[in-house]
């Protein structure tokens, strides 16, 4: 059965399975204006996280000479709210699949809020750790979840413009420490960050409210629970045009119960290559991204000799390579595939990481030139993969615990990246903490050429499909029969 419309002045659309559902989403393309804006929405939760990323690491050198902190407590400060993020990935990925998505996005943009006015207000280092806490766990449930989200609402032929999101988080990173120095150049001193921060807290709040407006429940989602009626009312919400259930052909379809998924399902047979591949690439791109990219600015400072001022202005330059990148990244995950691209863009970045430890004396030309080719490998494929993989790599029902396994695995490169950088760079020095961590890109890059699933291909559409073809018959492997047991 498919998605019938209704003739007369009132053209509307009529669902009866799920089938239904994910055919109108998947269909042609982006289905107007409505479409757009909550599209942008969820992308914009993840430039929030981008600019507050970018505030905190363009004020890392006022912050630690304000509050006097050791290199020790800048990576604790970095690597509090990763921790935090990963035990909020782990409370809220089977929520996300059980009970939905919107809510969680709503609920970490209101923590976001008090977490950068926090860490704004900060008079001390408890107070600092406070707000980054806060800000963790907001990180934590927004990114996986907003990605699965963003999955479910993108037509099949727009998938790959999940990769703009790296585009976009090198936008925002940038608009961060444009603002952090337009700060600094108009007499903020030492409260530098804190101004940066503010402008962090006002952008959650706006999406906060905008996101409590706009955004509808995932209508694949409702679906896959069994709520035609709530996916129908979805739908007219995206599509600006009424949608309704035709009930008496929804029974001779028999629309598919609520499924309950095991998170052992996510290392499941026909899963496995797929979880394994999403979380390696996660966790090396996110490694090499927060030890490194996260400190150009000090990192600038270090190997060129300037002051705050050309550091930061070296940090938008570099990002604006990111951006080029992500909006390249867009393109190669079309034509080349996410995952060949992921393997160049890793080799690529181990390159530039080399160069950058072994080059001592190098000139201001090429002091910009390599970070910046850097930040382009990184944005053009593997950051971008890392964002990705784990909301393609899943059905709806697990999609959001899929999506946060990878957002755990991130975070957990956070607090390592974080943590360990400023520790290593002050017990070896630059250099050296850069050849240690190239290991990174190499074990993204080999994980890539190993493992051989793509997310974008037609292929694996068609393993998604099997899978549910299988759930629907075996019930025992990847459905969790717990609630029905205890019920009966």
């Amino acid at each position: 059965m498919s998605a019938q419309p209704i003739t007369g002045q009132q053209v509307a659309t009529v669902i009866c399975s799920t089938e239904d559902v994910e055919r109108i989403i998947d269909e042609g393309g982006v289905k107007g204006k409505m479409h757009w804006i909550i599209l942008c929405l969820a992308l914009a939760g993840l430039g929030f996280e981008a600019f507050y990323t970018g505030a905190l690491s363009g004020g890392m050198s006022a912050i630690s000479e304000q509050l006097g902190l050791s290199g020790n407590d800048v990576g604790t400060l970095s690597a509090v709210g990763y921790s935090a993020s990963v035990l909020a990935a782990l409370t809220c990925a089977k929520l996300g699949d059980r009970i939905g998505r919107v809510r969680f996005l709503v609920i970490a943009k209101a923590l976001a809020v008090v977490g950068a006015l926090t860490m704004m207000s900060a008079q001390s280092y408890g107070m600092l750790l406070s707000g980054r806490l806060i800000g963790g766990i907001a990180y934590g449930i927004d990114l996986g979840i907003a990605l699965a989200y963003l999955a479910e609402l993108l037509p099949k032929n727009k998938r790959s413009w999940l990769s703009f999101s790296q585009a976009q988080w090198y936008v925002s990173t940038s608009l961060a420490l444009l603002v952090t120095l337009a700060a600094y150049e108009l007499g903020a001193g030492l409260d530098v960050w804190r101004w940066s921060l503010a402008v962090a807290g006002a952008i959650a709040f706006v999406l906060l409210l905008a996101r409590i407006w706009f955004m509808p429940e995932s209508p694949k989602w409702l679906a896959a629970r069994g709520d035609l009626d709530g996916a129908a009312r979805s739908l007219t919400r995206i599509l600006g045009r009424e949608v309704t259930v035709d009930h008496a052909r929804m029974a001779e379809v028999m629309p598919a119960p609520a499924i309950k998924v095991k998170w052992a399902a996510l290392w499941a047979r026909e899963y496995r290559p797929r979880t394994v591949l999403a979380n390696i690439v996660g966790f090396t791109e996110a490694l090499q991204y927060f030890a490194i990219g996260f400190y150009l600015p000090i990192i600038s400072m270090d190997l060129f000799g300037s002051g705050f001022a050309m550091a930061i202005t070296g940090s938008v330059v570099f990002n604006l390579f990111g951006i080029v990148g992500g909006v390249l990244a867009v393109y190669f995950a079309r034509r080349f595939g996410v995952r060949i691209s992921s393997a160049w863009g890793f080799a690529g970045v181990a390159l530039a990481i080399f160069v950058l430890a072994t080059w001592s004396d190098m000139p201001l030309l090429a002091g910009f030139l390599v970070p910046s080719f850097f930040i382009f490998c990184h944005a053009a494929a593997p950051g971008t993969a890392g964002l990705t993989m784990g909301p393609l790599a899943y059905r709806s029902e697990l999609r959001a615990r899929g999506s946060q396994l990878v957002t755990i695995s991130r975070s957990a490169a956070g607090v390592v990246g974080l943590f360990c950088f400023p520790v290593m760079r002050e017990a070896f020095g630059t250099p050296t903490t850069l050849l240690i961590l190239m290991a990174a890109p190499l074990v993204g890059l080999l994980a890539c050429v190993i493992i051989k699933w793509e997310p974008l291909s037609d292929k694996s559409d068609r393993e998604l499909h099997d899978i549910g073809v299988r759930q629907a018959h075996d019930r025992s492997l990847l459905i969790d029969t717990t609630d029905d047991r205890s019920s009966s």
